[in-house]
């Protein structure tokens, strides 16, 4: 048997940042995943970043973690978007070499002490005994599965149970044992739902029919950037029309979305191309970002139209759109099912309230993105090696940053569908910025050996220069908002016992103590953003505490 202070199942963004976070605050790591391909694989769009996202990778940076140094030598496409707007809405997005990032990422594992990473099936998890594999034990265990959780593929009337499928058409195989541990140890079970579009061959489409976007230049990075990349590649817009949409309407009883053989949640804010065409019947067109997987690459993803649809009517429609008349489909569109926890169990170390020595982080808990997923992933990491060793939590809040945000909305509110940032999510976000996630969490990272001094000085240097006019810029609002953080950290003081019984308690509806029973809420600032929640609810509980 060998002994570990945290292991670390999944190897994608979560398992990435989880690993990395963990070793650098020196515990003795081991990352578990199924192939050498899934660490750093960007499975659906290859882009890094974006609006709320973008925020999240510099406090990921800030936090010494991977996603960023990554994306900045794997980048070929970059943009500022919201430009013209205020520094606090503005987002970085960089379109991603697949092989780049995924080389860049295990060159970053390969040079962390502390860090070991075995290629194997999990087929066996004592949770009690704190054992993988009857091979390996630790003092944590970290569960970033992400879609392979009970995971079924579906294109048209093909059902496959598969984790995700691979550059060469094959399927990797779902996990069925963790999904059943999980399920017997009590956690609420949820079932969501994502989805991927069709790659087309490159050479197959006409490109000068379709609207040409330039990258930035010069343009900004995540981090300090990279001298070894001088990359610029473009990136191309066509639409659908209502010859597209009318294909999809006449054969909407085929898509799986519709047809009930799909039954998972998707995402509200991403959906499939036949869901768009039916929810938003007066729009004529919809965008398509064509953008390529690579510089050494033939294939393209088509951002904007994925689809659940069988292969013949993706033929279909996908032919109708303007430069794709021709097109070669390599691989088709389709939807994957898979089952998720109800984050409610966790804390906000993303630690179960139950069993002290599991943590959780990305889709496993109902979210979507890959920077969702590595933001949760470093927290998760950070918090089961001071777990693990007995060191100081990282603890990140809603007034502090967008990870924070995040962390408390699925832990408080739970989800319905997979959760995506937003910038519109965070109340406080004019303080919240990419300019300055090294002064609001550089120290805390210095502090907690996630990253070191010179690193944290250097970045700070960097920008100090923006984040003064910036916060000139946003004064009056960011002074407004700081009254309202104190108020948020009186309310988040008053802790809520544990074991607190909200049934019974008069004032509050059945409905409203079988949300607290279920969400557990750690102070009276979490109470408080409970749907249904008052004023008299919270001064009931509060009578209660105080006895």
């Amino acid at each position: 048997m060998q002994k570990y202070d945290v292991i670390v199942i999944g190897g994608g963004h979560a398992g990435v940042e989880a690993a990395s976070a963990s070793a650098r605050r020196g515990a003795k790591t081991l990352l578990i995943t199924k192939s050498i391909n899934d660490i750093g694989a960007l499975s659906c769009n290859p882009s890094i970043g974006g609006p709320g996202k973008s925020q999240m990778v510099a406090e990921i940076t800030a936090l010494g973690g991977v996603m960023g140094r990554a994306a900045d030598s794997a980048g070929i496409h970059w943009r500022t978007l919201n430009a013209t707007h205020g520094a606090a809405t503005q987002a970085l997005r960089a379109q991603i070499d697949r092989e780049l990032y995924h080389t860049a990422v295990l060159k970053i594992l390969s040079q962390q002490n502390n860090l070991d990473i075995k290629y194997e099936d999990v087929e066996s998890v004592d949770i009690y005994n704190k054992t993988i594999n009857d091979s390996y034990s630790a003092n944590a265990i970290v569960f970033t599965t992400g879609t392979f959780l009970n995971g079924v593929v579906t294109r048209g009337n093909e059902r496959i149970s598969a984790g995700r499928m691979l550059d060469d058409g094959n399927y990797q195989p779902a996990d069925n044992t963790i999904a059943g541990v999980l399920q017997s140890l009590g956690f609420k079970i949820l079932r969501l739902k994502t989805g991927t579009p069709a790659r087309i061959r490159k050479s197959s489409i006409d490109f000068s029919v379709c609207e040409v976007q330039m990258p930035d230049n010069p343009h900004d990075w995540f981090v300090f950037g990279d001298e070894n990349n001088n990359y610029e590649c473009p990136c191309f817009i066509t639409y659908t029309n209502e010859q597209t949409h009318q294909i999809i309407r006449d054969n909407i009883k085929y898509a799986p979305m519709y047809n009930g053989d799909i039954t998972g949640t998707g995402p509200r804010y991403c959906p499939s191309l036949e869901d768009k065409v039916i929810r938003f019947p007066e729009h004529k067109s919809h965008h398509i970002f064509l953008e390529p997987e690579g510089l050494n690459s033939d294939l393209i993803y088509p951002n904007g139209i994925s689809t659940s649809f069988g292969a013949e009517y993706q033929d279909q429609w996908i032919r109708t759109i303007h430069g794709l008349e021709n097109a070669e489909i390599v691989r088709y569109g389709y939807a994957i099912e898979y089952d998720a926890i109800d984050a409610r169990a966790l804390n906000d170390l993303l630690q179960s309230k139950d069993i002290a020595h599991i943590f959780f982080a990305g889709q496993i808990n109902g979210t979507s993105g890959y920077e969702e997923a590595a933001a949760q992933g470093l927290v998760a990491g950070a918090n089961a090696a001071a777990f693990a060793m007995g060191g100081q939590p990282l603890v990140l809040d809603r007034t502090n940053s967008m990870i924070g945000v995040l962390i408390d909305d699925i832990t408080t509110l739970g989800v319905d569908e997979p959760y995506r940032m937003f910038t519109s999510r965070a109340e406080y976000r004019l303080s919240l910025r990419s300019d300055n996630a090294i002064s609001r969490l550089g120290a805390i990272g210095v502090d907690l050996k996630l990253t070191d001094k010179n690193f944290y000085n250097r970045l700070l240097d960097l920008k100090s220069k923006i984040i003064a006019e910036n916060d000139t810029f946003y004064a009056g609002y960011i002074a407004r908002n700081q009254r309202e953080i104190e108020a948020y950290h009186r309310d988040a003081s008053l802790k809520i016992p544990t074991d607190f019984q909200y049934t019974g308690l008069a004032g509050l509806t059945n409905e409203l103590v079988e949300k607290l029973n279920a969400t557990r809420p750690e102070n009276i600032a979490d109470l408080s953003r409970i749907s249904g929640m008052t004023p008299a609810g919270i001064m009931v509980v509060l009578r209660k505490i105080k006895g």
